[in-house]
């Protein structure tokens, strides 16, 4: 925690439940944005995971959710979407109707929460990625129908550790899913195609993989700090008769665009029909 700012004393007690990778992530995020110990509490099943967060930031843990709920002013649910239910219906009528509930689960809306909760709990609803693990991620952030502007800049304060945070209209939630939820996954696999495009080159997989991923991770990083749009930068790079313009009009002609387009449309829908298959009647 070397890292961490100025402690913030006066911090909102904080609940967090789940402490898988993401839970572990909020976690850590919470203590680098000044949060002390004894503002965090954490619920996990499983008593190994319990001992890890106890030794790692030193704060509180139960096995029983029920336990952690009643004194917080913000709590952050870190389950996976299947177990919500049966976790709301355990917490739900200890939770004060004042707390804060910021969930990170995909796919439930925010009605699937204040129907579980007391009437005019405000609730959050966070899309963050994987890279959020790193400090490095993109988080997009909604209120439901009871959280006003204060609510969604206290979720941004606890989140903000984690990388880029930004407010949407929850019916823009699974865009940003599809888009930065699921793009690590269009990197990983744009990596891998550069690099068997290399090997097929010639060049050694393991150097092409370190090329290809240092070239995207640069490319990312120039984009950020230019100021340059990614149009612009694009035609820096490509000269009038030279590889890079042949190798993108090859690339627009198989249909690059529209198979990223393809890719959205098929998570956008796919986290719609998730939406439905677990929520029920209630979406």
């Amino acid at each position: 925690m070397t890292n961490a700012p100025t402690p913030l004393p006066d911090a909102p007690r904080v609940s967090v439940i789940g402490a898988g990778v993401m839970g572990a992530t909020l976690i850590t995020a919470l203590r680098v944005a000044g949060w002390p110990q004894d503002r965090i509490t954490v619920a996990t099943r499983s008593e190994g995971r319990a001992k890890s967060v106890r030794e790692d930031h030193g704060v509180v843990v139960e096995l029983d959710a029920s336990l952690v709920v009643g004194d917080a002013e913000a709590i952050l649910l870190a389950v996976k979407p299947q177990d919500m239910g049966a976790l709301l219906d355990q917490i739900g009528d200890k939770v004060k109707p004042s707390t804060l509930v910021v969930t990170v689960a995909a796919a439930l809306p925010t009605s699937f929460y204040e129907a579980r909760l007391p009437e005019g709990t405000p609730v959050v609803r966070a899309m963050p990625n994987t890279p959020s693990v790193i400090a490095r991620g993109a988080t997009g952030i909604a209120a439901g129908k009871n959280a006003d502007a204060s609510h969604l800049q206290l979720a941004v304060g606890m989140l903000r550790a984690t990388g880029l945070v930004v407010a949407v209209e929850e019916s823009q939630i699974d865009a940003v899913a599809a888009l930065s939820g699921s793009g690590p996954a269009y990197f990983y696999a744009f990596v891998e195609a550069l690099t068997e495009a290399g090997v097929a080159q010639g060049l050694d997989r393991i150097l092409a993989t370190q090329l290809a991923a240092q070239t995207l991770v640069g490319a990312a990083a120039l984009l950020q700090s230019s100021g340059e749009s990614p149009q612009t930068l694009r035609q820096n790079v490509s000269s009038k008769g030279g590889t890079t313009l042949a190798a993108l009009g090859s690339m627009e002609n198989a249909g690059l665009q529209g198979v990223v387009a393809a890719g959205v449309n098929a998570a956008v829908t796919r986290a719609k029909e998730l939406s439905a298959e677990l929520t029920g009647a209630d979406d």
